[in-house]
């Protein structure tokens, strides 16, 4: 039963290492023995769930998922499967890419693999029922569909229509942002706070901060990010980058 499950912990979530021999349920006892044992050590924290060594059902998840939140405080905000396909995009180095144009900074040149080490990128539209998540910052060149999930421990980049759910700064982190160059979901995450577009009929709606942005154009990007507590919409340009990022 030792040897059935194992736990490793990483700075960007929870690595389950499982026996793909024993019955599930047996592998289910251990896991909540295991959880049990380690809840202390975990706390009460956002985390990605990363599946090794067995390849579980949807079911199946969702019955591990139920029992890591009975025998801990952890909030799991995604599981990846290892043998999915998204996994395997969040481990590509994006060979044959072009080199980015990148500026000069006191810290010396952008390259591109400092980019890759902080973002994933992901190309094409994201339908109903798919679902990306990252421990890093996430670009995506297509549009996010309705349905369709898009989880972040850092910032969340879309080159396209926002019209799904978007999860930025999964771990806590409250200066994350989404970006969209047309940005209507239906709902976004933020940390722990939560907010759902204007239209909808119930619960907290997102705040839409409208200001003349000089040099920025009035049908331009668009970005969500958390103000006094709440989540404000504003057009993304050069004003934006200014206040937020000081830059």
């Amino acid at each position: 039963m030792e040897q059935t499950v194992t736990i490793k912990g990483t700075k960007s979530g929870i690595i389950l290492v499982l026996d793909p021999g024993p019955s599930f349920d047996c592998i289910l006892k251990s896991i909540a023995e295991k959880f049990g044992e380690a809840a202390t050590f975990l706390g009460k924290n956002n985390m990605g769930l990363l599946i090794r060594g067995r390849k579980l059902s949807d079911s199946e998840m969702q019955e591990v998922l139920k029992v890591i939140e009975k025998t801990t405080d952890l909030t799991i905000t995604c599981i990846i499967d290892e043998e999915s396909d998204y996994e395997r995009v969040f481990s590509d180095k994006l060979p044959g890419d072009e080199p980015l144009e990148t500026p000069v900074t006191d810290a010396g040149d952008i390259s591109l693999s400092d980019i890759q080490d902080n973002a994933i990128v992901y190309k094409g539209n994201l339908r109903s029922g798919q679902d990306i998540s990252s421990d890093k910052s996430i670009i995506i060149l297509g549009d996010v569909k309705p349905g369709a999930n898009v989880t972040s421990y850092g910032s969340i980049f879309i080159l396209g229509e926002l019209r799904g759910n978007a999860f930025a700064g999964a771990m806590g982190d409250k200066r994350s942002v989404i970006m969209a160059l047309e940005l209507d979901p239906i709902q976004i995450r933020i940390a722990e706070t939560i907010a759902i577009s204007p239209d909808a009929e119930k619960g907290t709606k997102i705040k839409i901060k409208r200001k003349k942005l000089l040099k920025d154009t009035e049908n331009g990007p668009e970005v969500a990010y958390i103000e006094n507590g709440h989540i404000v919409k504003t057009s993304y340009g050069s004003t934006f980058l200014r206040q937020f990022y000081k830059i």
